[in-house]
């Protein structure tokens, strides 16, 4: 397809354009080819299991300045006043089962309960113990920043925040190392029913959020208020979050490293993260 074929891009973060072996997270390949991109023409902006707070920090590095799907397609907002245009939360019996089980269970839970304009509090069950542990799986503080992002509140339990009548639950995550263990995500699905939607977002990460929150919902909503036919845009990411959104881009691409199950729903495959895999994908695509 030529760059006339398209008129929107849409780039998911971990593990597409962003990752821990980076300097600030982003190659510097992958950074001129979104700016080589957006220089021409053809406008950027990302579709990230991130909350809007993150976002909006990393937007202006990247030159993003339409609205972005952020929280797995919970809220859209515009990054550079911080406007939100776009939020759905998860309800309030459905999030309290959720941070029951949160509660009786030895494994790291977050919830991310929105605020006024796109701020965010995150609150995380943790581990009763002495010894300075952030999270029950024994990570390093630093892994968990990654993955959560922070500052985060520790409380033996969660059920007592998220169940306030104040609370605005947006989405959580727990931890699934589905190589040491099977994967959970059909299994909560089964437990939580139809209050929320889960997704595996990473090797060690399933997220529930507001059945409607998914990153294509995000992408048609946004291609509807650009004027933009969703035939016309490119889609790239890695995890099965992302499948929503490849299936409504016209033209989808997965990372080198994605699963089968991703692979299946891509139109092509790019390189690996570390090889740089979202920029190949973006000089084949726009800028060839």
């Amino acid at each position: 397809m030529t760059r006339a074929g398209i008129d929107l891009v849409v780039l998911d973060m971990d593990g597409t354009i962003y990752g821990r072996q980076f300097a600030g997270g982003i190659s510097p390949r992958v950074r001129r080819a979104i700016a080589a991109v957006q220089a021409g023409g053809t406008p950027v902006t990302v579709a990230t299991g991130r909350i809007f707070d993150f976002v909006r920090g990393v937007a202006p590095e990247l030159g993003l300045t339409l609205p972005v799907i952020t929280a797995q397609g919970a809220v859209i907002g515009d990054p550079v006043n911080g406007e939100v245009l776009y939020e759905t939360l998860i309800e309030r019996e459905a999030a309290c089962r959720v941070a029951a089980w949160a509660d009786g269970e030895e494994r790291t839970t977050v919830f991310y309960l929105n605020g006024s304009g796109g701020r965010t509090r995150l609150v995380q069950s943790a581990p009763a113990m002495a010894n300075g542990w952030t999270g029950w799986e024994g990570w390093d503080s630093a892994t968990y920043d990654h993955w959560f992002g922070s500052p985060r509140e520790m409380h033996g339990s969660i059920l007592d925040i998220v169940s306030h009548a104040e609370s605005r639950p947006l989405k959580f995550i727990t931890i699934n190392d589905h190589t040491r263990e099977p994967d959970q995500t059909a299994a909560l699905q089964k437990r939580f029913g139809e209050g929320v939607h889960m997704s595996r977002s990473h090797q060690y990460l399933v997220e529930g959020t507001a059945p409607e929150a998914t990153k294509g919902h995000g992408l048609l909503w946004l291609s509807k208020r650009l004027g933009v036919q969703p035939e016309r845009v490119l889609a790239i990411g890695d995890n099965e979050n992302d499948i929503p959104m490849l299936r409504e881009a016209g033209v989808a691409v997965c990372m080198g490293q994605s699963t089968a199950v991703v692979r299946a729903e891509a139109d092509w495959v790019a390189p690996t993260l570390e090889e740089d895999g979202a920029a190949v994908a973006l000089e084949r695509f726009v800028l060839s």
